[in-house]
């Protein structure tokens, strides 16, 4: 019954079996494709919102602001000296190798004289530390020893053949006090006096005039020797 169907169909139209299969696709072509414009909505939607994350994002771009100046800052640090140094602070040798002469001279810095911006070059030598160094140093009246910068605690990680690397050390360069008259405050102040050290020294001074020697000094203070041995080299008669 189809075929003769068919056959009507085909004696109407005159179409081949073929012609009728390309009409019939050509058809669902195009019925397909108004189904598809009429159908189909062009506007997506994200379920996500994306003004959400704007804190998110805000904040991403002020850590890599943050990192941008942290990484200039380093830079200009490590090479305020002009010289080309590798991630520890060391010269580069010319052919990158170690073991071999470098290619400048690491300039030393003298301890006793320079200020906490000088320091931050030096490698394991942040601001707070250089900061520490600088307050105990003044507070002393310089150096005479590297091992006394052990006498500050945030120093104390920093090993002595890398204070003998970077700084050089005058010990003529200390600054002394004259322990007959000096005052209560001037003495005080300094790390090796304490204040029953200062007043015994004073009423010493008070009572019998003038002290004349380290040992005079010693028997009236009765200091342990450890602390006459650092006194030495801060006071004057």
């Amino acid at each position: 019954m189809k075929y003769l169907y068919f056959c009507r169909m085909k004696t109407k139209f005159d179409f081949t079996s073929g012609e009728w299969v390309a009409s019939l696709v050509l058809l669902a072509f195009t019925l397909s494709c108004y189904l598809f414009y009429y159908l189909y909505d062009g506007e997506t939607t994200l379920d996500t919102d994306v003004k959400a994350y704007a804190s998110v994002f805000e904040e991403f771009n002020l850590k890599q602001e943050a990192l941008r100046d942290s990484v200039e800052r380093a830079r200009q640090q490590l090479y305020a000296s002009n010289r080309r140094q590798n991630g520890y602070g060391d010269t580069i040798p010319k052919n990158g190798k170690a073991g071999k002469q470098p290619m400048y001279e690491i300039v030393r810095i003298n301890i006793n004289r320079c200020d906490s911006t000088d320091i931050t070059v030096v490698p394991m030598f942040g601001a707070k530390r250089a900061a520490k160094l600088v307050e105990y140093r003044d507070r002393l009246g310089g150096f005479y020893s590297f091992a006394q910068l052990q006498e500050v605690y945030v120093l104390q990680g920093i090993p002595i053949d890398l204070l003998e690397k970077y700084f050089v050390l005058h010990a003529n360069e200390v600054r002394k006090i004259n322990i007959n008259t000096a005052t209560y405050a001037e003495m005080v102040r300094h790390p090796y006096f304490d204040a029953y050290l200062t007043k015994t020294i004073l009423n010493y001074r008070s009572k019998n005039g003038e002290i004349t020697s380290f040992d005079e000094l010693q028997r009236i203070t009765h200091a342990y020797p450890e602390l006459m041995d650092k006194l030495r080299h801060y006071v004057t008669f």
